[in-house]
């Protein structure tokens, strides 16, 4: 019970807060399916473990990874189980599970230290294929990666696999009734958006999961450690997202972020690779790809991913704290040039869905301009981006402005982005007094708030319907 009032939701519980003979002590983040906090055993003071509490009372989902992580995913590099609990009822409550509370950064984050160097994010990479591989060899499938599912173990370096909510076993229950199971639409696979786009053509089939899904989505989250961004940006609108992961053309590490190593580039490529079977066959074959890499090792594989540049205290007697330089987003390519929208569609089709298949060119033009002009005219619908709202444009200010509910703060994108009061704007090439709507004007620019970064992307319930091609 608490010692005040009782939190009436899973994901509300304060500190102090007891669940069984675990006393909460802080939350460390909340999921679309779960709340996790970090908890200390009464039993046994001073042992801190974490706890998943599942938000709905009669989630299936809890019940599936229970008896996953108790039996076919226990390896040292996936995160160790240690009992069950309910709440807020002991017997009747929901269903929630307590295990190893493992001190650490993601995997983006820790590549974006300043300190970690392409040896050791390649050790790690290796060691995640090959955990992945034991895994399928035993019949499971994460279906879930990404870097914030990949934490470095602040211990001893180590990566530990998280969050089995989603995975596929044998015997086990779809999760969805569409046709693709809960995903990050970023982390998808071409193979599985092809069959998303198929499904019209074969209802109730479901998109049955592989290891190479899984082996692409550890391509896509070594990209993003080595270059400071996704491969495909996670904030084109859906349809569009869906059509640059099967056609556009992936930039090498190499050629975003010039420090990369040549071999280790090489790999992350062909994980990337738009046809399967082109891609390696097992994690086992992926360890043995990174190992090769970095054994032929020059002074490259040293040095840490990203330079850094000091900046200096905002007061007197503060320490001068480091910034990360990340590379630009690359411009976009494809495989072949974006067919024309209408040129499948049968006519009386054409005639009821122009209007949206014609929004749906104009954006492909707009993601192949480069990012300096997109960003100028992001300006004019934010919507899919962010629920950052700036009111109309008004005169300038000697005033800094404040930060904008869910804006981006600094550390800013050198060269990118300006920082003022702490967050980050983009410098737009209008002047005051014309600064457009939208934007804010100081000082002699008009300034547009940077979208907060969104890594946590909830898991979806449902993958999505054809309909979103």
């Amino acid at each position: 019970m608490n010692s005040g009032k009782m939190a009436v939701h899973p994901d509300a519980l304060e500190p102090g807060t007891r669940v069984g003979r675990w006393r909460v002590v802080e939350c460390l983040g909340v999921g679309g399916q779960g709340a996790v906090y970090r908890v200390e055993d009464m039993d046994h003071p001073g042992n801190f473990h974490a706890l998943k509490l599942a938000l709905r009372a009669r989630d299936g989902r809890a019940e599936r990874e229970v008896a996953l992580m108790k039996t076919r995913v226990v390896h040292p590099h996936v995160v160790g189980f240690h009992g069950r609990a309910r709440w807020p009822h002991p017997h009747e409550g929901g269903m929630g599970f307590v295990m190893d509370w493992v001190p650490g950064m993601a995997l983006h984050q820790w590549a974006e230290t300043g300190d970690t160097t392409f040896r050791q994010l390649t050790a790690a990479g290796a060691t995640v294929a090959l955990t992945l591989g034991e895994l399928h060899a035993r019949g499971v499938l994460h279906r879930d990666l990404k870097p914030e599912h990949i934490l470095l173990r602040e211990s001893d370096g180590q990566p530990v696999l998280l969050d089995f909510g989603v995975a596929w076993f044998e015997g086990a229950a779809p999760l969805t009734t569409g046709p693709l199971p809960p995903a990050t639409l970023y982390l998808l696979s071409p193979e599985a958006i092809r069959f998303l786009w198929d499904s019209p053509r074969h209802p109730g089939v479901r998109y049955a999961f592989q290891p190479g899904d899984d082996l692409y989505a550890l391509g896509v989250c070594l990209y993003r450690a080595t270059t400071g961004h996704y491969p495909f940006s996670e904030w084109l609108p859906p349809d569009l997202l869906q059509y640059a992961i099967v056609h556009q053309r992936v930039p090498a590490p190499l050629d975003v972020n010039p420090r990369v190593p040549r071999a280790l580039s090489e790999v992350i490529v062909r994980l990337l690779a738009k046809n399967p079977r082109e891609r390696y066959a097992s994690g086992a074959e992926v360890h043995a790809a990174l190992v090769d890499a970095a054994s032929h090792a020059p002074g490259e594989w040293d040095i840490p991913i990203f330079d850094t540049e000091e900046v200096p205290p905002e007061q007197e007697g503060d320490k001068p704290q480091r910034r990360i330089l990340r590379p630009e987003r690359p411009r976009p390519s494809w495989t072949f040039s974006p067919p024309p929208p209408l040129l499948h569609a049968a006519r009386e089709e054409r005639r009821r869905h122009w209007p949206r298949r014609l929004a749906l060119a104009t954006a492909v033009l707009l993601a192949m301009v480069p990012m300096t002009l997109a960003r100028r005219d992001a300006r004019v619908d934010g919507s899919w981006v962010t629920d950052v709202h700036v009111g109309p444009a008004f005169e300038p200010s000697t005033e800094a402005p404040l930060p904008m509910k869910n804006q981006k703060l600094a550390p800013c994108t050198a060269k990118l982005e300006v920082e003022v009061s702490g967050a980050c704007w983009h410098r737009l090439w209008d002047r005051p007094p014309n600064c457009p709507p939208q934007t804010v004007a100081y000082g002699a620019k008009c300034l547009w708030p940077v979208p907060k970064p969104q890594p946590d992307i909830p898991t979806s319930v449902d993958a999505g319907t054809p309909e979103a091609r």
